[in-house]
């Protein structure tokens, strides 16, 4: 296996993608960037006057930000668990409301292996 990733490395691939592997730092981003959509969204929400149409549009908007977010979340942790040699399968966790927390906590603090694995190499090795 070479060292090179077999993914473009865009901000697309980091929030869509489940191939290859990410480190803690683009986790938090990318959980934050979310975070901060909803934020942004629910803003709106509050802003607009009671029962109108634009509350109303604005939580649709607020639906699609839940579900794009749920697709974003399960992406990075799949990549995260990539990155610390644990199966993917494990990211189903993060979707279970009781200990999604505990979960997320994991994969935000846990280190990575700084092997390539079969996902590829270490997002950001460590210089020797």
């Amino acid at each position: 296996m070479s060292g090179a990733p077999d993914h473009p490395l865009t901000i697309q691939w980091v929030l869509f993608g489940f191939r290859g592997r990410i480190g803690r730092k683009s986790f938090w981003l990318g959980a934050l960037g979310m975070l901060l959509l909803q934020g942004a969204v629910i803003a709106q929400i509050l802003g607009a006057p009671e029962d109108s149409g634009r509350q109303a549009l604005w939580g649709l908007v607020l639906l699609a930000a839940w579900i794009a977010s749920a697709w974003v979340l399960v992406a990075l942790a799949v990549k995260r668990l990539h990155d610390i040699g644990l199966p993917a399968i494990l990211a189903v966790v993060l979707l279970i409301q009781p200990i999604s927390y505990i979960a997320f906590l994991v994969l935000a603090f846990w280190p990575s292996t700084q092997e390539t694995n079969e996902h590829g190499p270490p997002p950001f090795p460590r210089a020797q």
